[in-house]
């Protein structure tokens, strides 16, 4: 499993650094199902306040891209 941080996932988002956007390209779509990649809970509310406050996104348009239809709901433990 591969965790991926708040800083990968604005970089390829936002393809902001090209350097950057292209290393997080390659690490995020080298996860499959065999080797699926992790976003803790604590990183998506890190990206959701980055991409708000420092890239001015309105949060209706953040939770619109962060829906995740295909990904079944794991209820607590």
């Amino acid at each position: 499993m591969i965790g991926l941080d708040t800083n990968v996932l604005v970089r390829y988002l936002m393809q902001d650094d090209a350097a950057q956007a292209a290393k997080a390209s390659r690490l995020i779509e080298r996860c499959s199902a065999e080797e699926p990649g992790f976003i803790a809970m604590v990183v998506l509310v890190e990206l959701v306040w980055v991409l708000e406050s420092s890239y001015g996104i309105e949060r209706a348009r953040i939770a619109a891209a962060l829906e995740f239809p295909q990904i079944p709901h794991r209820p607590a433990r």
